[in-house]
């Protein structure tokens, strides 16, 4: 019976009909769970990176990327709060109108004193007036009123005897004006030197450069109160020292500031105009964090901290920028519990977005993978966005705002310039031979002394060597070297005076004398080859030393033939008297004796 019950067909029919609805009844709960095990991606909305990508470009992609994900089985889109980015101005502060008109007083005040001759009063209202106008300097369009203090100020600081406090500020005058020109009725001869030469000593120092960026482009740029170019901009040729800036826009409030140039040195200046609006907020620190293509660990911090309060597990963060062209895109994922930012690959659209969604399936797809774990995350440091975007440089102008450099004194030439000495065709070449010259025409005396004791035959021989001396004299370069041959050792010491020698008869051979001395050889005036000079010595003669070892002591006179005649006639006369007082001489016819007779 019991078989036949389980066999019967309204069993059969009940037992279907109760599996149908047990599993009707667990499908939806495990559908549910699938559901609740999703990760929860938050899409924060893409940022157009630097300029000139369209807004509506970057909400399309936003789009794509989030379509993705709510046709994805794997993961769930988060919902999150609508993006305004709240927009708030900087602090504007006040410019200080009190201060301007403060040091106008003062200034007038510092005027009246000096003209009642009262300089300590003076002084002092002039250095006040120019620390007020320095804090004014944003409002000061025209810098006469700064110029004319700091001029009386010199003024009563040189008539105080304060010389070096009066030379500074004539410094400071010429940085901000280096082509002031003064009153010559108000200002003396003396002061107006004074600041001249000052001025030439400082416009030829080193100079130094400047460059000043804002933080908005084509904002005007005034250096020491001239106009000089619009920001980025970059002032050369500038005289080092404190000079002043002002940066100003319209609808902004200016900045300005006092900037102290360093020779060869460049000088950042950060000009920050007021009023300017920018997003603030968590959000509003995200959105700017991409728009500059910089995604730093402080900024992760603000998305976790997000992410969080809407309850996501993730959160994509991306940019689109320019290429040419095209858009690039550039996307990460940051992982909400842990901070960790995980790349995605970049894609490109064309401008008319044709195949963006095919590009946008293809990333996401590689999306989804990652959120079971990223294989390349990024440490703890900054990272672009786009990484084949960069930042397009606004381009810097050079602009040569310092003045000329004034040309260099010019020496006025020396009255009684100084005389050179006259300086001897072959004195050049014979130097070396200077001193040993003297003998060469020494040894030409005793080359003739000797001759005198004989007085006969040795007067003639002399005769004709004065002659051989005596043409030397009208030509004095070019005819000593004819006197060098007959002397010994002579020819040597004029090897380059001129070409007068072929007139002379040097190459034949001269008698000096009957010493037996005779030069031999072509003279050493002559253009051919020079011969060697060969002197034979008469037997028994001393061998001649060079003639620089020659003692260049002129004549002796042991030497000289006078002293030799006067010896020989008191001799003879000193023998012929001895003879005479003793008798005469007499011979016989034998020869054989001698008998001498005494003078009666």
């Amino acid at each position: 019976m019991n078989g036949s019950i389980l066999r019967s067909a309204w069993f059969r029919a009940a037992s279907t009909l109760l599996v149908v609805f047990v599993a009707s009844t667990l499908v939806p709960s495990t559908s549910q769970a699938g559901v609740a095990n999703k990760s929860k991606i938050y899409v924060f909305p893409y940022q157009g990176v630097f300029k000139g990508v369209p807004k509506e470009i970057t909400v399309q992609t936003s789009d794509l990327i989030k379509n993705e994900i709510k046709h994805s089985d794997d993961v769930q889109l988060q919902k999150g709060p609508i993006f305004i980015p709240e927009s708030v101005a900087s602090k504007i502060k006040p410019l200080d109108d009190k201060a301007l008109k403060k040091a106008q007083a003062l200034q007038a005040k510092g005027e009246k004193a000096y003209a009642k001759l009262k300089l300590a009063v003076a002084s002092k209202s002039f250095r006040g007036a120019l620390a007020r106008y320095e804090r004014s300097v944003a409002l000061l369009t025209d810098f006469s009123p700064l110029l004319d203090s700091m001029l009386m100020l010199s003024v009563c600081y040189y008539r105080m005897d304060k010389e070096d406090e009066g030379a500074k500020m004539l410094v400071k005058v010429i940085r901000i004006k280096p082509d002031i020109v003064l009153d010559a009725e108000k200002y003396p001869p003396m002061f107006r030197n004074t600041l001249d030469k000052i001025r030439k000593r400082l416009l030829r120092k080193t100079r130094g450069e400047a460059e000043v960026v804002a933080n908005i482009e084509g904002a005007t740029v005034f250096f020491d109160g001239r106009k000089v170019g619009a920001t980025p901009v970059i002032l050369k040729e500038l005289v080092p020292g404190e000079h002043y800036v002002r940066v100003e826009k319209e609808g902004l409030q200016s900045w300005a500031g006092k900037v102290v140039v360093v020779s060869t040195k460049k000088v950042r200046i950060l000009a920050t105009l007021g009023g300017v609006k920018k997003a603030s907020g968590p959000i509003g620190e995200i959105a700017e964090a991409l728009r500059i293509n910089n995604i730093t660990p402080a900024i992760l911090k603000t998305v976790q901290a997000q992410g969080k309060e809407i309850g996501a597990d993730f959160v994509i963060l991306g940019g689109v920028a320019m290429k040419g062209q095209n858009f690039r895109v550039g996307s990460f994922m940051v992982r909400v519990k842990d901070k960790q930012l995980c790349p995605l690959p970049e894609i490109e659209f064309d401008p008319d977005l044709l195949g963006a969604s095919v590009e946008v399936y293809n990333m996401a797809a590689i999306m989804f993978k990652r959120v079971e774990g990223c294989p390349d995350p990024v440490g703890a440091k900054s990272v672009s966005l786009v990484q084949t975007a960069k930042k397009k440089k606004a381009e810097v102008k050079a602009v040569a705002v310092g003045p000329a450099v004034p040309p260099p004194d010019v020496k006025k030439p020396d009255p009684k310039p100084a005389i050179k000495p006259a300086v001897k065709p072959a004195v050049g070449p014979a130097t070396p031979a200077t001193g040993p010259a003297r003998p060469a025409t020494g040894p030409a005396r005793p080359a003739t002394g000797p001759a005198r004791p004989a007085t006969g035959p040795a007067r003639p021989a002399t005769g004709p060597a004065r002659p051989a001396t005596g043409p030397a004299r009208p030509a004095t370069g070019p005819a000593r070297p004819a006197t060098g041959p007959a002397t010994p050792g002579a020819a040597p010491a004029r090897p380059t005076t001129g070409p007068a020698a072929p007139a002379t008869p040097a190459a034949k051979p001269v008698v000096a004398g009957d010493t037996g001395l005779v030069t031999t050889g072509g003279s050493a005036l002559n253009k051919g080859p020079r011969r060697p000079l060969v002197v034979p010595t008469a037997p028994g003669a001393n061998t001649l030393r060079p003639i620089d070892e020659i003692d260049d002591g002129g004549d002796k006179w042991y030497k000289a033939w006078w002293f030799w005649t006067v010896v020989g006639v008191v001799v003879v006369g000193g023998t012929v008297g001895a003879v005479g007082g003793m008798g005469g001489f007499d011979s016989s016819d034998s020869g054989g004796s001698v008998t001498v007779h005494w003078p009666r």
